[in-house]
């Protein structure tokens, strides 16, 4: 599916369409990290704290990273709490489930779990035919069936190259004029 990354950028978008004078911030778990140890090293973490506790939605990517940072697990568990209580939208996305990074303390992973989760998978083969398919519709377009099996055999790992594959071979058999066949 959509990379995690393009997920909470669509995120931010769909909260800033919605309403256009709210303040959002994406980051990575690793900026917010880097930010906060300058922060600390320059006399500002007031500063640094305006910027991620002032916000109407912050949006961290990668928030595995925290993984055995006491200093940083302890300021970002204090930016959530401050969040969480002003009723602001907080969006984490994580390669695992918080319970199974290690080094993770359990107050921070008792507060990710408060929230939805999503777990997003690659799409199963049934799910990129139909993708195929729909996409055959709205474009006004018959591929062989044999095509669109193997499109969806072997691109798996995300919508937007599968989508993109099909417009490659599709526009082919447009450009040829005939439609494509697997031998």
């Amino acid at each position: 599916g959509l990379g995690k990354t393009h997920l909470l950028n669509a995120i931010g978008h769909e909260i800033l369409s919605r309403k256009a004078n709210l303040k959002v911030v994406y980051t990575s778990c690793e900026r917010f990290t880097n930010e906060f140890i300058d922060a600390l090293q320059n006399n500002q973490l007031a500063r640094f704290r305006r910027r991620y506790r002032q916000v109407d939605a912050l949006l961290v990517d990668d928030i595995q990273f925290l993984a055995g940072k006491e200093r940083i697990q302890e300021e970002f568990f204090h930016t959530f709490n401050t969040l969480h209580e002003a009723r602001k939208q907080i969006v984490l996305s994580c390669d695992r489930p918080a319970s199974e990074i290690p080094g993770l303390e359990q107050r921070l992973i008792s507060r990710f779990e408060w929230g939805m989760t999503a777990d997003l998978q690659p799409p199963d083969i049934e799910t990129r035919m139909a993708i195929l398919r729909k996409k055959e519709a709205t474009m006004k377009t018959r591929l062989d069936p044999r095509v669109i099996q193997f499109l969806a055999e072997n691109i798996r790992s995300n919508v937007r190259r599968l989508e993109g594959a099909f417009l490659r071979v599709a526009s082919f058999g447009q450009l040829a004029g005939r439609s494509v066949q697997l031998d």
